[in-house]
């Protein structure tokens, strides 16, 4: 558990570059307290007299070299030494990060580190604004590493005696105090730094400008930056000019927080007006049918019935998959034989890669499992039923394998347990990582009828009807109260789920699984928005056309569209490959779905770019060449395909125009996670590393998708997931 916070002002460190003389003391003495090996690194022209090139796992502290021009200086130039270290924000990004609660601030301003806490996702390297975080990478069990401002310097107890003598209560504590300071600080010769409550290091800083006003900027450099921070700057020199990023004053967790805090009131309202609608869609349905039987004219699309796919499972096709999903399995070994770093091209500077991108497009996609739930049993559209299973089985497998990737993503996946047991305030990996957990049973609990039906199962069967109401309200409960840690949160929740649970209960066989529709698009729509609320720390990395504090609702508006289009595409798919006849008329019907989503997403990212003045110059530049694609190829391309109904009534252009929609989300998602992103490296961003996907990290992404198409129609030839081919009318 995290340890307990110590109590007392904010203490703070002050850096008076102008007084470095750049001797590495303090590198050394923060290698001796930390007990670091020395780093085997060469001289390299671009960085002088600097070395080594960057903060790592084995360097806290590092003394940066800066030479600029100064006409007033010998030879015009001057010189600066610059300590580049954490500067423990008073609201840090790397705590708000971190789902575990592993990193953690304490009350006097040390931002430090619980590795038996830390479960390895690396979400604090990125979201660190100043990147000084390192991971371990030789390491089968890489922890997190980073300057702890010597808070365990701090927490000694104070000596009794020196050298045999006892010590008299002022001795002792004048020891102590000497003691407790940073290990740089007491190394320094030159009075670069200084260490005391934050309170009296700003004021010292200022008075050192106003005494000497030629010698320094007059600018106290994270004083204000991001909200402040606990190690401050003072310099002869413009901080940019030495590399200092430009930041306001606006803290960048407070995206997150305000995301994340409406997550509670969100699902409330969201299972609210998604039980008043599908009784509002049922009441209109059964008029429908009432008033057909009474003129005895049947307008009801009949009965769907599902049948088993009948071919043979060792098709030349499957042998390649099966020698994909082997290569898949091999490679997954290999990632926990070898390690995080050894078998990954991860590093300091890409500490997220193919993985990671791999997730959020799988998750995007996947989407049609939750979306054709809602469209189905909320608002009724009976029309498409013939579609449910296959949506649901293709989501099932797909964050079944998700979850796969995960944990061979974390550094430290035996710590997950740490999820269940610690209370981030608002870290959006912590929301997604249970909130995909749950939806994952959710899905489960939807396919469950299929199998138990066709075994002949019938006792488990009407368990899942009666029940499920009761488990949908106990697991949003349980969300909610793991999100917010209110009890009156909580029991709201518990409230409203268990009202609907218990109006549409269950009566008779023929029941709806209504409850497990409405936490499907419920779950869903939290972790899809969440998704976007990952990159919300990351402002000044991600490119402003695709960074925005309204990122969760994009995500969640693309998934829609992505979701239903794959669904048309699997449809498709499954038609040409096992030679069943294609009904167009129900896929159109799914096409004009996907027409709306795409039309809601784009006018509302459209809209959020223009009231942020960022529109204009959206297109400009290389990325806005990605940009320009995204939008029209991805966007308004498959928009007018899909406009008219004549045209979605044809199956090459539905098809066309599905693809360009599910390319353009996917392509949206890697512009997120790697293509716009700017990655600095290390503090202080001397020498980023490059990135190209390993063979391991190829391997288990194509095994995944491999078993995932695999086991799609295994599912398929042993129980009854397609519906027969049947004319359907038009709705």
């Amino acid at each position: 558990m995290t340890p307990a916070a110590t109590e007392g002002p904010i203490r703070a460190t002050l850096i008076d570059i102008a007084n470095c003389i750049g001797c590495r003391a303090c590198q050394v003495a923060c290698k001796q307290w930390n007990e670091k090996d020395g780093e085997k690194t060469a001289l390299e022209d671009q960085l002088g007299f600097q070395n080594p090139a960057t903060l790592s796992a084995k360097t806290f502290t590092l003394i940066a070299f800066h030479e600029t021009e100064n006409p007033n200086k010998p030879g015009g130039v001057e010189s600066a030494f610059v300590m580049q270290r954490c500067l423990h924000c008073l609201e840090p990004a790397c705590v708000s990060a971190c789902p575990t609660t592993a990193l953690y601030r304490q009350s006097d301003g040390p931002v430090s580190y619980n590795v038996d806490d830390c479960i390895g996702c690396r979400y604090c390297m990125l979201a660190c604004p100043w990147d000084v975080p390192t991971a371990e990478w030789n390491s089968h069990a890489p922890k997190i590493s980073k300057c702890t401002h010597c808070a365990d310097r701090a927490v000694q107890p104070p000596p009794v005696a020196f050298n045999g003598q006892a010590l008299s209560e002022d001795a002792a504590r004048q020891f102590a105090n000497t003691m407790a300071i940073p290990a740089c600080v007491k190394a320094c010769p030159a009075d670069a730094l200084r260490y005391g409550t934050r309170e009296e290091m700003l004021a010292l800083a200022h008075k050192r400008i106003a005494d000497r006003p030629g010698r320094y900027v007059d600018h106290v450099y994270g004083e204000k930056e991001l909200g402040g921070t606990s190690v401050l700057y003072l310099s002869a020199v413009p901080f940019e000019k030495l590399g200092f990023p430009t930041y306001g004053e606006k803290p960048f967790p407070v995206f997150t927080k305000t995301a994340l805090g409406a997550v509670p009131p969100a699902v409330m309202a969201v299972g609210a007006m998604l039980g008043a609608a599908y009784a509002f869609f049922r009441k209109r349905a059964q008029a429908v049918a009432d008033a057909s039987a009474a003129s005895n004219h049947a307008q009801g699309h009949g009965h769907v019935e599902f049948e088993i796919l009948g071919s043979k499972l060792l098709t030349p096709f499957n042998w390649v998959l099966v020698l994909l999903m082997a290569f898949g399995a091999v490679s997954l070994v290999a990632r926990f034989a070898l390690g995080l770093g050894g078998s990954t091209n991860l590093s300091d500077t890409y500490p997220w890669g193919l993985w990671i991108l791999f997730d959020l497009v799988w998750i995007a996609v996947a989407a049609g499992a939750f979306a054709m739930a809602g469209v189905i049993y909320v608002f009724q559209r009976k029309d498409l039923y013939g579609l449910g299973r296959s949506a649901v089985l293709t989501g099932l497998l797909s964050y079944s394998f998700v979850t796969v990737t995960l944990l061979a993503d974390l550094g430290l996946p035996w710590h997950a347990y740490a999820l269940a047991l610690n209370a981030p305030e608002h870290s959006a990996m912590f929301e997604v990582s249970w909130c995909v957990g749950l939806y994952v049973t959710i899905l489960m609990l939807e396919f469950l009828p299929v199998p138990f039906g066709h075994f002949g199962y019938h006792q488990a069967a009407a368990a899942l009807r009666r029940w499920n109401g009761a488990y949908v309200t106990g697991a949003v409960t349980l969300f909610i109260y793991l999100m917010s840690r209110n009890v009156l949160y909580a029991l709201a929740t518990a409230v409203i789920f268990g009202t609907l649970a218990w109006i549409f209960r269950a009566r008779d066989q023929k029941a709806e699984p209504i409850m497990l529709a409405i936490a499907a698009v419920t779950l869903s729509t939290m972790h899809q928005s969440s998704l976007g609320s990952l990159y919300l720390l990351m402002p000044n990395m991600l490119a402003a056309q695709w960074w925005s504090p309204v990122m969760p609702v994009s995500f969640f508006l693309s998934s829609i569209a992505a979701g239903t289009a794959l669904v048309i595409l699997v449809e498709m798919w499954i038609a040409k490959g096992w030679r069943r006849p294609l009904e167009i008329t129900r896929l159109a019907s799914v096409g004009q779905i996907t027409f709306w989503a795409l039309l809601v997403y784009l006018v509302f990212r459209l809209g959020d770019m223009a009231v942020r003045n960022q529109l204009s110059g959206a297109f400009a530049g290389s990325l806005g060449m990605a940009f320009a694609a995204e939008i029209i190829l991805g966007g308004v391309l498959p928009l007018i395909l899909l406009a008219r109904k004549s045209l979605r009534q044809r199956a090459d252009v539905l098809c066309v125009a599905s693809l360009l929609a599910v390319v353009g989300v996917a392509y949206n998602r890697m512009n997120v996670v790697l293509f716009a992103m700017t990655f600095r490296g290390r503090m202080p961003w001397g020498a980023p590393e490059s990135y190209f996907p390993s063979t391991v990290e190829w391997g288990i992404s194509i095994g995944l998708i491999a078993a995932t198409i695999f086991l799609f129609g295994l599912g398929a030839r042993l129980m009854p997931v397609l519906s027969k081919a049947q004319p359907i009318e038009g709705h």
